[in-house]
């Protein structure tokens, strides 16, 4: 489909994707024998537990996103002249491994009544309400690439994190899977 065709599209099925490149992403990997301490630090710094599960959680404009076992991404808003990498490295100093992402990932976000109508047949995991519910997360692939997926906690949407590298591709792929057309 053209870009054209994709717009329409897109506005027919009520759906928005957009980018955010207004957001700093920090991968934070507890250490051997540190979960406990992290799980304090985490609850006094961000405001939040950590999620044990695949699950996004928010805080005061902070978000944290399961990313494995024992990992996570917290995704806060770019302020000028703060680096928040470097802030959650001194908080978690000793109890967990902590690596500025932003620059390698790139999230895109889905709202709109229809997005689980469209998704759902686009990829190889359940979007169903009852089994996707608002704040569940999954790491998966998209047409051939490895993605993060969450609901938004709302229920409103939901957001990718892709690899930097494939923006381009992702967003063609997520385009394209948007505009399908809906049988009713």
């Amino acid at each position: 489909m053209s870009n054209l065709e994709n717009e329409a599209a897109l506005k027919s099925n009520g759906l928005t994707i957009s980018r955010r490149d207004d957001v700093a992403m920090t991968h934070v990997a507890v250490r051997r024998g540190m979960q406990a301490d992290l799980d304090a630090r985490a609850s006094a710094t961000l405001g939040l537990s950590l999620p044990s599960t695949p699950r996004i959680v928010e805080a005061a404009g902070k978000s944290v996103v399961w990313a494995g076992p024992e990992q996570w991404i917290v995704i806060e808003p770019q302020r000028a002249g703060s680096d928040p990498s470097a802030d959650l490295a001194e908080a978690f100093k000793g109890a967990a491994s902590i690596v500025d992402v932003s620059d390698s990932r790139t999230v895109f976000r889905v709202t709109g009544a229809k997005a689980l109508e469209v998704l759902a047949p686009s990829m190889a995991i359940d979007f169903h309400d009852s089994v996707f519910k608002p704040g569940d997360a999954a790491i998966t692939h998209a047409s051939h690439l490895g993605v993060m997926v969450w609901r938004l906690p709302n229920g409103q949407g939901y957001e990718f994190a892709c690899p930097r590298t494939y923006t381009e591709a992702f967003a063609e792929w997520l385009s394209d899977a948007c505009a399908k057309k809906i049988y009713a």
